[in-house]
């Protein structure tokens, strides 16, 4: 599909997986692409495991042959959505090039007209997305409308430059707590967080990683079904080869108490999931896991902790503050 715009010709196009994987090597610093769910290494690893009963559509706007924005969307009927699903990812988004976003959506919207689809649905998005705000900004067409609705929460902090810094921040009580059962931790013996550092290490680390997933509750056994299990085989795989696995082992005396599944992008780390061996629940190994992965992350010097969608009580207990998530709703007008 081509257009015409005052700054020059407007082409958009479906694109496979490859073609994507050059765009992240060229724009993945140079454009907002801080969102993990949206890269690469996310989309086809999802799309791997649960794309057959989609349709994918990649699309790709370009101004007089430069891209200004990708869409990484499936399709079911006449409904456009961001690649995912609810209980994996817990944000989407497009990605667009700074001060594009008028005719990216423009041309996007026209682009999925001429394909009968009549809904394009971006969500979760980040009240701070380009999506978010072309959205909120009521964007109309003589063709499309746009809604915003909060659709839940998520939680995340600052980090400070130092672990003192960070006690610092707690609440008193909670300053206390985390002191008090990382005193009781240290006194069961040699406590080490590891980073898991090869492909060959990350292949046995993720079948003790689902295994310790599926010891820690009843719930997470229930979830981590067969196909699931395959997805953050592929997940760590992906994520390993673009260097944004985080996977952390937590040991007490040499045996492995828990781990805990990271992300890290943009000077960021996401606590995406973890797990822990129940011999160890006495010593809150559970939640004290993310305290050392929170920990690592102050000494790495990375910016903010994203502890994702959901409000577990711990997560507010740990320093998080929420951010609100919402649906986009782009709806063809008859």
């Amino acid at each position: 599909m081509q257009g015409t715009e005052p700054g020059g010709s407007i082409t958009v196009e479906s694109i496979d997986f490859s073609v994507l994987d050059q765009l992240w090597s060229e724009y993945g610093h140079a454009w907002k692409w801080h969102n993990p769910f949206i890269t690469p290494a996310w989309l086809k690893a999802w799309w791997n495991v649960y794309g057959g009963n989609s349709k994918l559509l990649l699309t790709l706007v370009a101004r007089d042959g430069k891209p200004i924005g990708i869409a990484p969307l499936m399709v079911d009927d006449c409904t456009a959505r961001i690649i995912g699903s609810a209980d994996l990812c817990d944000t989407g988004d497009v990605i667009i090039a700074p001060h594009e976003e008028k005719p990216f959506f423009a041309a996007l919207l026209g682009f999925l007209e001429s394909l009968q689809i009549s809904r394009l649905v971006l969500e979760p998005v980040r009240p701070d997305s380009t999506t978010h705000a072309v959205a909120r900004a009521a964007f109309r067409s003589a063709a499309w409308s746009s809604t915003t609705t909060p659709l839940n929460r998520s939680l995340e902090m600052v980090l400070p430059d130092s672990w003192q810094g960070y006690l610092a921040g707690l609440g008193s009580k909670q300053r206390h707590e985390v002191r008090r059962k990382l005193r009781r931790l240290n006194e069961r013996g040699d406590i080490v967080l590891r980073e898991v550092g090869t492909a060959e290490e990350t292949e046995k680390a993720m079948m003790q990683f689902i295994d310790l997933f599926q010891k820690s509750r009843k719930d997470k056994a229930s979830f981590m079904n067969e196909t699931r299990e395959l997805f953050f085989r592929r997940l760590a795989d992906e994520l390993f080869t673009a260097g944004m696995l985080r996977l952390q082992e937590v040991s007490i005396n040499g045996v492995t108490a828990a781990m805990v599944f990271c992300i890290e992008h943009a000077n960021m780390l996401y606590l995406y999931n973890n797990g822990y061996n129940p011999k160890f629940k006495e010593l809150s190994i559970g939640l004290m896991s993310k305290v050392l992965s929170i920990k690592a992350a102050i000494e790495a010097n990375l910016a903010t902790y994203d502890f994702l969608g959901g409000t577990e009580r711990y997560k507010y207990q740990l320093g998080g503050r929420e951010v609100v998530l919402y649906s986009c709703v782009f709806e063809r007008l008859s």
